[in-house]
């Protein structure tokens, strides 16, 4: 008996990705408490599906904090439509001084309605890619391809000038196989934190 009790904990825990300390996962989404959550890891292509389905079953999460370990996103449609939900949940998000986002990561962070960033944070842009070596910066500035980012980042900047020139900022900053680590001054310049 002992052996299938064993046995059966062992499946669950394989099958459901549980993590010690956390009390359910959707996803990158560890769920903390009722009321806050950890992210970690890439955001996959149903992100967005992964948010909805914590917010239906968990809906009075007040916080996402980064861990360490956050590159960034394989789909940037599912990830802004997730980071959509996050800014329209009036969800906080929170970088502690261990966390590291970088790329698609960096988006999800700026949807928080509010930003708390602690010292030593890190923050890594650069530009999207199509992969095979075409980047978003090789692209002249009136391309279409351009727009979605655009919109995005219109939308989650209190200040939407400030957040067409962020955009920018992260496709020259690095090319999409490189990183760029940002500065406390490049931080500060575009308002990254609101606490």
């Amino acid at each position: 008996m002992k052996k299938y009790v064993l046995l059966s904990i062992v499946v669950l825990c394989t099958f459901t990705s549980c993590k010690k300390g956390f009390i359910d996962r959707y996803g990158p989404f560890y769920i903390s408490s009722d009321t806050s959550v950890f992210y970690e890891g890439t955001s996959w292509g149903r992100i967005d599906i992964n948010f909805d389905k914590m917010i239906e079953d968990y809906s009075n999460i007040q916080s996402i904090t980064f861990s360490s370990h956050c590159p960034g996103s394989n789909n940037d449609e599912a990830l802004y439509r997730a980071a959509n939900k996050v800014r329209n949940q009036g969800i906080k998000t929170i970088l502690t001084s261990e966390s590291k986002v970088e790329s698609g990561a960096v988006d999800l962070f700026i949807s928080g309605a509010s930003r708390t960033i602690d010292y030593g944070a890190k923050i890594g842009v650069h530009s999207w890619s199509y992969g095979g070596g075409t980047d978003g910066v090789d692209l002249p500035e009136d391309h279409e391809d351009h727009q979605m980012y655009l919109d995005f980042y219109s939308d989650m900047f209190e200040n939407e000038e400030l957040g067409i020139e962020f955009y920018w900022f992260t496709l020259e900053s690095a090319y999409g196989d490189d990183i760029h680590y940002m500065s406390n001054e490049e931080i500060e310049h575009f308002e990254l934190a609101t606490d």
